[in-house]
Order: structure tokens, then C-alpha cells, then sequence
């Protein structure tokens, strides 16, 4: 099967289809504008469908240039038959394609290669004469001792030829490929203690599991433990009946000298099929796990992102602290900051008492609607003070628990130092709780995605393959929300389609010197924005209040003269109203009449109805809180609702409003098998849950999903 044939099967579009990907691709057009703007080319395929669908791209272009080497390799040293060709054309990986080559590649000194060097092949090959007896193998052996001087006895010179014979098993392509489905099949991860002391392994202590049911989280468990010098790790393999399918596979049937041969096969297994293919299973499992843990974290990454911002409000942002206080930031709606402020509610009543001031002296000068509360140390502590505060002073303000991950990081960046220059380091995490309630977009892309928190053992995973998936979500992310060209920090910007950094600077650069952007037009005139940046780059960028209409959605300029035409002809102004009026029209009339496609229309259609559109608005808002849950009112039995604050592979942890979060295992939250808990939940989901225990002490909190909100 071709490799454009395969793409088309893999992703269920037409081989045209295929073509054209490609053909954009290589062209230099990014992901989020191939997928926006050229549905018509793809299949409609989504963002995500085209990052699989470059990189299988790229694994099928390597495994050709690979095929290509070692077909060459082989021409060149007359080694290469027609089936052997045909072998190497058909392979569909490279892990088949090396097996192929594996006898034919050129080889470090081993005990083989020095058998074959001392002329031991002629030997090796009678001993699968199913008519040698062992005393005809001693006689030829003790003829060729003679001529060669590195092996001083008969036996010696037999092993010689065993380790040819043992070498080649290793080398079959089919032998390797049986042995893989058998160990894939039967493998046993065996771990157990190497100290006394408890440690968060204890569950592995004594723990046996088949390795093709062993979850991704518990083998990044098992394989941190390990590395840390706490665990040691055993793959079990069923040797004997292996090496009982080596002897059928390769002694000839009634062979003379079976236990010579059986002796061969045990060494071919032990010394070197096992190790090479006990490696390269765990290694394809820690790929496997390291895929599915990124993807969690994408997927997880992906949902805070796109967590619908609380507009219009202003916000306290709460960073809680003991030794070195609370610290306070108050922003406007813009998320301009207004205030700062330090206090010590919590060291005696006297210093409860002069924060109460300062906050109220905050207060008064400022409108504020919502505090946003990090959930770090001293988080319950000011919760519960925050609380007795509002109520005490009978105020109209709500508060909210907000991750706090990533603050820290941010405020001792060289972002945050460009944004506060003249602000101590301790109050920009402040800025940053509230503005992340504000807007969780324009904010969280300030923070490298791997200090967010919201993954499962992203410490244990290749750091360059999670690094470039995290980036790719925020990227989609940014582009699929839009920017505001007029408010946008360089740093989302960075993130549009086409753009990087240097040009964002630019972008900020031009907006300061026109005071503005009043048309993408002029994004022309940005230094390092050409042609091919501001095609992939301006239906993403929107200008609120721009006189041209169309500069305010997702419109692409490309299609601004189709727009027109569409105008003229119903004769209608470029418009909400003309959004309607196709709306009512039928597809097909609308792509005959202006030789166009369904999807252009539906882009032209939903901006001029929508205009300026977040699709976050549609989302569920966070939940506010004006009273408190304590620890010590949880009662099994309990309904509560909470917000869902991170998805593994194992369950899913809830925030309910106390300290720490619940956990609704995934055997909680089906009557059926749960097999995948994306599947059921995500990060920023409003649930309904049932508590079914509560361990104060341990503060463990288990619960059942009822519902969602």
C-alpha cells in the first residue's frame, strides 16, 4: 500500500484530500490556518487530526529514506535478492524494516563474528545436518583445531560454531517478531522493595502485573521508583516454553544431536534475544506511557485554557502565606492593576485586626466584585478568614479557590519583570490568581504549560516530545479563542498562527506608535510581518471596534471581496442582517451562485452574525462561593458540588471546597467499566458527587460522581 493510500485509510479522507495536506504542509502553512481556513482541502480534518496526520507524514518519509539506505547498502555489496527487496518494500515500521537487515548490517566484534573470522562457519552449518551424530561433529572439530590458535580444545571449537548458529537465531526476522507477540502476551513486571523504609511505592513493595495490562500511571510510578533506588524491577518472562518454541522452529526433526542443538537455543535466548527484546518492550511501554500521560496533560491543558474568563468584574487576587504575609492585587476589568497591599491575618489578633483595615481601605476605594484565592499554603486559612470577613462586614463580594500553579514561576520571570518592573516579585503572583480568573488564556500562556499542574508524572516523560505537544495546545487554544490585536500582550500573540516572538514585539511596537490598530490592513506595515505571515496570521488577530466590519470577526481578508460580492447581491450591507439573510439560504444555491465552498460560506456566515465571538462565552463560568464548607462537615452520604481540577489515568481530583481535593476514582463514576476518564470528565467541569469517605487525619476524600451541573 502506497503512503498517501495509508494516509487516506488512517484518517477517512479521499486520497485528493491527502495531496493537498500535503502539499500545504510543505508549503509552510501552519496547522491552525490549515485547519480554519482550508476545510475545503482537508476533509475538514480538525487541528488535532493534522498534528497526527504531520507527524505520520514524517515517520512515513523516514521509513522510506531508510529503505532507501539499506536497499542501497545491500546493492552495492551484491547482497540484495528480489524477495529480499520485496521484504524490505512491504515493511510498514521501522522496527520490521531493521529486523530485516538486522543479519546484513555490519556488526561489532562479537563471539559469532569471531567464529566466522576463524572459519567456523562450514561447522556451524553441519550441525543442522539432521544426519550429523555428536562423534562426526568432534571429528570435524578436532581436524580444524590445528589452524586455529585461540582455541586450545575440541569443545572449544564446537562453541565457536554454537555461537554462529546461536547468533543467527538472534538475527531471524521471524524469530524476533514470534518472540515479540509471545513476550508482549506473557510478561510479568515484578517489583519489590529495596528498603525497609515506607515510601509513596509501598503498594509496589510485592507487586506482580502482566505487562500489557499495566496502566501508563503505574508504570511511570514504577519507573520513578526505580530510578530513585527504591525499587527493583524484574521482567518475568516463561523461558523454558520460549526456548521450547526456539528448538521446534529451529532443530531439524530428528536430529542427531537435539541437546547440542537445544543448548544453542537456550543460549541464543538467554544471552541475547532476551535482553535485546526485554529492552525493547519496556522501552515501546515507556513510549506508550509517556503518549498517554501527554495526552492527559494535553487534554487537561487544553480544558483550563479554554475555561470560560469572568468579564467585568474587578478582582482581588489573594495569594495566602504565612511568614511572609498575604499577598494582595487588586485589577480593573481590563486587568489594569489598581492596588497593592501585604497583611498578617493570621499571626495574632492584632495583626487579624490591622489586615481587617487595610482591607477595608482597599475596599473602599475600589469597587470590587470577587476575590480570587490561590489554593497554595495558608489557602484554608485565609478562605476561612476571607469568609468571616464578608460576613462580618455584610459585603456584596463572592470568592473563589484558584490554582495557584505556575504563579511563583511567573512572577520570577523575565515576562513578569517587563510587565512590573517596579512591583515586587511577591505581589506579581497576586496579579497573576486574579487575572487568571479574569481571563485564564491570556494569563496561564505566560507559563511554561509543564509548571500549570495539571498532568500526571510529567517530570518522568521525554521533556523536548511533552514540551512540543504542550505547545502545540496552547497554540490551537490561542487560535481557536482569537486575539484582540488592540489588548493582546506580546506574549499571546507569539502564539497566533504564523507569528513568534520577534514579530510580536513588532506588533506591540507599531500598535504604540499608530496608538492602534484601526484595520488588519495595517499589519502590513508591521517589520518582519510578509505576505505569507499575515495569510496565516490575520483571520486569528480581530479588532474590536474596527470601522471595517469584517475586521472585527473571523473572516479571513481573503475572503473579504466574496463577502462584498455577497453584499451587492442581496443588496445589504456588510452586517449582522446579511449574516441572517444566509443563514436562511440554501447551501448549494450560495456555493453555485458565488463559486465557492459550504465551509467559507460557514465562516463568512458565523462572522458576520457573531462578530468579536469568544467561544469560551459558551462555556460553563467557574463557581462562586459565598459560604464555606469545613473539613469537619463531611459526612458520608454528603451531596456536594465541585469544580474538577485534574483528570489521570486513574480517577479524576475535585475540588468540593475544602482544603485539598476529593478524588472520584474511575470505578466511581460509571455503573459501567470506565476504561479512560476523559472519556467521563474534564478539567473545568462543574459535578455533582457523593462522599463516600473521609479520612481527616490521611486527608483522603473519596467520592462518586453523581452528575454533572
Amino acid at each position: 500500500m502506497s503512503n498517501l493510500k495509508k494516509l487516506s485509510n488512517d484518517f477517512s479522507i479521499e486520497l485528493k484530500n491527502v495531496k493537498q495536506i500535503i502539499n500545504l504542509l510543505e508549503e509552510g502553512n501552519t496547522v491552525p490556518f490549515i485547519a480554519r481556513y482550508r476545510k475545503h482541502l482537508t476533509g475538514n480534518l480538525d487541528d488535532q487530526s493534522l498534528r497526527n496526520f504531520a507527524k505520520e507524514w514524517q515517520r512515513l518519509k523516514a521509513l522510506d529514506q531508510r529503505k532507501s539506505d539499506i536497499l542501497r547498502i545491500l546493492k552495492d555489496a551484491n547482497l540484495l535478492s528480489e524477495s529480499l527487496k520485496n521484504q524490505i518494500e512491504d515493511a510498514d515500521n521501522l522496527t520490521i524494516l531493521e529486523d530485516i537487515y538486522r543479519p546484513f548490517r555490519p556488526k561489532k566484534q562479537t563471539r559469532a563474528t569471531k567464529a566466522i573470522e576463524q572459519g567456523l562457519e562450514p561447522l556451524a552449518n553441519l550441525f543442522l545436518n539432521p544426519n550429523i551424530t555428536e562423534d562426526k561433529l568432534i571429528q570435524e572439530a578436532a581436524e580444524i583445531l590445528p589452524n586455529i590458535k585461540e582455541r586450545e580444545t575440541v569443545e572449544g571449537v564446537l562453541l565457536g560454531a554454537a555461537d554462529i548458529l546461536a547468533d543467527r537465531i538472534s538475527d531471524r526476522a521471524d524469530v524476533r517478531r514470534g518472540l515479540r507477540k509471545i513476550l508482549s502476551d506473557q510478561i510479568i513486571v515484578r517489583t519489590t522493595n529495596k528498603t525497609d523504609q515506607d515510601s509513596v511505592y509501598q503498594m509496589y513493595y510485592d507487586f506482580e502485573e502482566n505487562i500489557s495490562q499495566l496502566e501508563s500511571h503505574r508504570f511511570l510510578a514504577i519507573q520513578r521508583g526505580e530510578k530513585e533506588g527504591i525499587l527493583k524491577v524484574d521482567l518475568l518472562s516463561p523461558d523454558d516454553s520460549i526456548v521450547d518454541y526456539l528448538a521446534k522452529f529451529f532443530i531439524p526433526n530428528q536430529s542427531k544431536i537435539y541437546p547440542r542443538l537445544y543448548n544453542i537455543c537456550q543460549d541464543s535466548w538467554h544471552r541475547l534475544l532476551a535482553p535485546s527484546l526485554k529492552n525493547e518492550l519496556w522501552r515501546t511501554k515507556k513510549e506508550a506511557a509517556e503518549d498517554r500521560s501527554i495526552k492527559l496533560f494535553s487534554a487537561n491543558l487544553k480544558n483550563l485554557l479554554l475555561q470560560a474568563p469572568i468579564r467585568d468584574k474587578y478582582i482581588l487576587g489573594w495569594d495566602p502565606g504565612y511568614a511572609h504575609g498575604c499577598k494582595l492585587a487588586i485589577i480593573d476589568t481590563h486587568g489594569e492593576l489598581l492596588d497593592t497591599e501585604v497583611i498578617f491575618p493570621f499571626e495574632s489578633k492584632q495583626d487579624s485586626m490591622l489586615a481587617e483595615q487595610k482591607l477595608i481601605s482597599m475596599l473602599s476605594e475600589h469597587p470590587v466584585d470577587l476575590i480570587a484565592i490561590g489554593n497554595g499554603t495558608a489557602s484554608r486559612e485565609s478562605e476561612l478568614w476571607v469568609a468571616e470577613f464578608i460576613e462580618y462586614k455584610n459585603l456584596d463580594i463572592s470568592w473563589i479557590v484558584v490554582s495557584e500553579a505556575g504563579a511563583s514561576v511567573y512572577s520570577a520571570s523575565e515576562t513578569a519583570a517587563n510587565e512590573f518592573p517596579d512591583l515586587d516579585v511577591n505581589l506579581r503572583s497576586a496579579v497573576s490568581i486574579a487575572r487568571r480568573v479574569q481571563d485564564p488564556l491570556a494569563e496561564l500562556v505566560k507559563i511554561n504549560p509543564k509548571s500549570i499542574g495539571v498532568g500526571q508524572y510529567q517530570h518522568d516523560i521525554n521533556p523536548k516530545k511533552l514540551e512540543d505537544a504542550l505547545l502545540d495546545v496552547v497554540e490551537d487554544c490561542v487560535n481557536q479563542v482569537g486575539v484582540d490585536l488592540n489588548t493582546a500582550s506580546p506574549h499571546i500573540l507569539s502564539y497566533v498562527a504564523g507569528l513568534n516572538t520577534r514579530i510580536a514585539d513588532e506588533i506591540v511596537k507599531k500598535r504604540q506608535e499608530i496608538s492602534g490598530f484601526s484595520s488588519r490592513e495595517q499589519l502590513k506595515e508591521v517589520k518582519y510581518l510578509g505576505e505569507k505571515t499575515f495569510e496565516q496570521a490575520a483571520g486569528f488577530l480581530r479588532i474590536a471596534d474596527a470601522p471595517l466590519y469584517l475586521d472585527q470577526t473571523a473572516v479571513h481578508p481573503e475572503s473579504y471581496e466574496l463577502t462584498e460580492k455577497i453584499s451587492q447581491y442581496y443588496d445589504i450591507p456588510i452586517s449582522k442582517e446579511l449574516g441572517n439573510k444566509l443563514a436562511n439560504e440554501d447551501d448549494k444555491f450560495l456555493e453555485n451562485k458565488f463559486s465557492t465552498d459550504v465551509f467559507t460560506l460557514n465562516e463568512i456566515r458565523d462572522g458576520l452574525l457573531k462578530p468579536n465571538r469568544d467561544p469560551r462565552d459558551d462555556f460553563e463560568k467557574p463557581i462562586l462561593k459565598d459560604k464555606i464548607l469545613k473539613n469537619t462537615d463531611l459526612k458520608p452520604g454528603m451531596n456536594l458540588t465541585g469544580t474538577v481540577r485534574n483528570v489521570v489515568d486513574f480517577g479524576a481530583f475535585v475540588d468540593v471546597g475544602i482544603d485539598h481535593d476529593g478524588l472520584i476514582h474511575k470505578s466511581k463514576m460509571s455503573d459501567k467499566f470506565v476504561k479512560d476518564p476523559l472519556k467521563i470528565l474534564q478539567v473545568g467541569d462543574q459535578v455533582v458527587v457523593e462522599v463516600l469517605s473521609y479520612d481527616l487525619e490521611r486527608q483522603r476524600l473519596q467520592l462518586r460522581l453523581e452528575g454533572k451541573k
